[in-house]
């Protein structure tokens, strides 16, 4: 007949007779759906659901290398967020991961020539340009952006605010007397 019957091997389901034997059916899906068990199936006792020490992941996008402990996933270490970026708050969501905002914080852009630099959309921006105008005539006042403010001498025309001389000029960043009048 072709009834149902048992095969003796808890491993094979929906077993049934044929040519006067029991034949085993399907293999048992022994499957728990964990991550931190192997499953296996033994013929004299039917699913096996053993307890390994496999990495897992513990559904927390803000933890790293989680780990299989007794059967269930422990969470790792913290993920590192920080970018190095002073213009962004970093965070952490454990739904989607590392989160950066941008800020409007004061920060350095690097550059010496500029002063109140301030964060904008995730970038350090020069703010007001630094003044180098040391007043005197006599010097070519310009900004180097590693090294600061420059005052190279000129050999421009100028006043010695002697009245009795003419056709001043620069000399070595000072006014220098002309000819007599």
């Amino acid at each position: 007949n072709t009834n149902p019957c048992s095969d003796g091997n808890a491993c094979t389901t929906n077993d049934t007779c044929s040519a006067g034997a029991c034949l085993g059916g399907p293999a048992l899906v022994c499957n728990d759906n964990n991550a931190c068990t192997s499953d296996s199936c033994d013929p004299a006792t039917g699913c096996v659901y053993t307890n390994n020490s496999a990495g897992c992941q513990d559904g927390n996008a803000c933890t790293t290398r989680d780990t299989c402990v007794a059967g269930v996933c422990i969470s790792g270490m913290p993920v590192n967020c920080d970018d190095g970026n002073v213009c962004t708050n970093d965070s952490c969501n454990p739904s989607s991961g590392c989160a950066r905002v941008n800020n409007l914080l004061p920060c350095n852009d690097g550059n010496i020539c500029t002063t109140n630099d301030r964060c904008a959309l995730g970038v350090c921006s020069g703010g007001t340009p630094l003044n180098c105008d040391d007043g005197n005539v006599c010097t070519n006042d310009s900004c180097n952006p590693a090294t600061g403010c420059v005052h190279a001498n000129n050999t421009s025309p100028c006043n010695d605010g002697n009245s009795c001389t003419v056709n001043d000029v620069c000399s070595g960043g000072t006014c220098v007397a002309g000819s007599p009048r």
